[in-house]
């Protein structure tokens, strides 16, 4: 299994134009943002001024670096990065030499975790930058930058930076089952990347298809429905991790009927796990069936 997933490292950071395109850009945005705003606080008495009066704290600044990933733009290009990886199993033929010695389980579950661990380090690394960056600056004009390290802080910050983290790494493994489901039915990362994005896309917009059903068919409790959703539990995750509390989520059918759903973390917690869990045993027992050798 080790050598698994460390053949499957090098095979995924090896692609350097996608994983530099879609994961390690933003560790390197993260940096040229903080040149950028260096030098703009150094050269602008007014930007140093404001940059000085606002307050700036290392835990929000690591933890916010997480935020991209778990929204829906950011799914998106996790979308794009795990199709390419997986679409081009099929277009570069490699399943074809690897199968045969090697288990169809082990090798899907290894990929999963390989892409969810690489993003994670790729964040991780932003964060570090964006945490360590703002305070350089903060040093340079005299600006406190808090809150102090004390235990209790280090302990709730561990826990937010983990959740965060996790969410992230359940962000990819869901972007990459709906890859795995689009390579295996297109076997080309163009259609590959296409079928995740139209997958994605429904998930995203079945909102309006279930407002349009509860409102025609007169059952407006179906919306409830989208509550299953992943994009909806991701933000709730995330807003539960920023906020202490759900984030809110209004839709209306028809004059009367008007919901807000505000669920609980454990709520949001279990339906992912269910996805992950989901989309990872479809794709296994597909992956299991399919002639790779066509």
């Amino acid at each position: 299994m080790i050598n698994l997933f460390r053949a499957e490292w090098i095979k995924i950071a090896g692609n350097r134009w996608v994983a530099g395109c879609l994961i390690w850009i933003f560790p390197l945005l993260a940096l040229a943002f903080i040149v950028v705003f260096g030098l703009i606080v150094g050269l602008s008495s007014t930007a140093r001024e404001q940059f000085t009066n606002e307050t700036s704290l290392w835990t929000e600044q690591a933890i916010g670096a997480w935020d991209f990933p778990n929204n829906p733009v950011g799914r998106l290009v996790l979308l794009s990065f795990t199709a390419v990886v997986f679409a081009g199993e099929y277009q570069w033929s490699t399943w074809k030499n690897l199968l045969p010695r090697n288990r169809r389980p082990a090798l899907i579950l290894i990929k999963f975790v390989t892409l969810g661990l690489f993003v994670v380090v790729a964040f991780v690394l932003m964060s570090i930058v964006l945490g360590v960056g703002m305070g350089v600056l903060s040093a340079l004009v005299g600006k406190p930058y808090g809150p102090k390290v004390t235990g209790d802080v280090l302990a709730d910050f561990a826990g937010d930076y983990t959740l965060q983290a996790s969410l992230a790494f359940t962000s990819t493994i869901i972007a990459g089952g709906y890859a795995a489901l689009a390579a295996m039915l297109t076997r080309s990362i163009i259609g590959g990347v296409l079928a995740g994005f139209v997958i994605t896309f429904i998930e995203n917009l079945s909102i309006v298809g279930l407002v349009l059903i509860g409102y025609l068919l007169d059952v407006p409790d179906v919306v409830h429905l989208y509550r299953l959703t992943p994009g909806y539990n991701l933000l709730n995750v995330s807003s539960w991790i920023s906020n202490d509390a759900a984030g809110t989520f209004e839709v209306q059918v028809g004059a009367a009927a008007d919901y807000v759903f505000a669920d609980s973390l454990t709520f949001s917690v279990a339906v992912l796990a269910v996805w992950v869990i989901g989309l990872i045993t479809v794709t296994v027992l597909l992956f299991r069936r399919q002639d790779i050798t066509s």
